[in-house]
């Protein structure tokens, strides 16, 4: 029997630490600078950071049992490990995108969120097998809504997300870079001396022979494939009503009616009584990125307070 060195380097990354450095070095300054870049001067970032460097483990040293997992489950879906793949939006990280994700997602063992502002579409990532939950916006009328339900149910989403805590500001001043609504030959030329320094990026996107498309494909109206572009998007958006409870009642609803899977709300930022619009699931999410600064981690003023303890 051959046994292998357990300490022997991990060819990828043992932590978010190192691959947050092998990004930095891999990709465009602005590309990068739109992962890690905050509201205004970023302490909404440094609150979360904080908040989750808190928690720690206790273990027992003795009477443990002698088969391990960290296997759960989570809305009826069996997880190898209490760790979700997190949605987010379009992106210029890698061609692959959300489908990279979640292959990952789907050799582990676990759950990936996909946003209606992903870079790929719902088909594509199912079809790699991950268990996907799909995360909508309150973006549209009705109709418009209740097509993406049904196409995300069609794809095989096995639960919705249910975002309702974005709101639209300039203020992205701390470190974020201008995102520009389509990538074109000035948009090229522009960002040329910030993409040359690095190679393997171009290479990842030019073997593909593909440039970071910036689209939405999950907000494509019936019968497109492209979808509009993220300004597109964000237009939509800021022009829809704010979602009232007796809204966020009926798309839980309607939901159910289509695909009987779980439904949950995303953007929950203070404690208190369960949301009105009910829901099988919460996803406390402080948005430290988009441009807005959200409320402290764990609802309240920082350090507790009416809304609660931090986490």
């Amino acid at each position: 029997m051959k046994v292998e060195n357990p300490w022997k380097q991990n060819p990828w990354f043992e932590s978010v630490a190192v691959a947050q450095v092998r990004a930095r070095k891999r990709l465009p300054a602005p590309v990068y600078a739109a992962l890690v870049a905050g509201s205004e001067r970023g302490q909404t970032i440094d609150d979360n950071e904080a908040a989750f460097a808190e928690l720690g483990f206790a273990p027992h040293v003795a009477g443990l049992q002698p088969a391990r997992s960290m296997a759960t489950t989570l809305m009826g879906q069996p997880l190898a490990l209490p760790v979700l793949m997190s949605p987010t939006g379009v992106q210029a990280v890698h061609p692959d995108g959300e489908v990279a994700v979640a292959r990952a997602a789907a050799a582990r063992g676990t759950v990936i969120g996909l946003s209606n502002f992903a870079s790929k579409s719902v088909e594509e990532v199912t079809a790699t097998g991950a268990t996907t939950f799909f995360q909508m916006y309150w973006t549209g009328d009705r109709d418009v809504m209740v097509q993406r339900m049904e196409r995300a149910h069609a794809a095989g989403a096995k639960g919705l997300i249910a975002t309702l805590d974005w709101s639209f500001s300039m203020g992205r001043d701390w470190g974020s870079p201008e995102i520009p609504e389509k990538v074109d030959l000035k948009t090229m030329i522009r960002m040329a001396p910030q993409v040359v320094t690095k190679p393997r990026w171009l290479y990842a996107f030019g073997r593909t022979g593909t440039i970071p498309d910036l689209r939405a494909p999950n907000l494509a109206k019936p019968g497109e494939t492209k979808g509009p572009t993220f300004f597109g998007a964000y237009y939509e958006w800021m022009t829809t009503t704010p979602p009232t409870w007796d809204d966020v009642a009926w798309m839980r609803e309607t939901w159910h009616q289509l695909s009987g899977t779980p439904f949950m709300l995303k953007g929950v930022g203070r404690g208190g009584p369960p949301p009105r619009g009910g829901g099988g699931g919460g996803v406390c999410s402080p948005l430290g990125g988009p441009p807005r600064p959200p409320p402290p981690p764990g609802g309240g003023p920082p350090g507790g307070g009416p809304g609660g303890p931090r986490p």
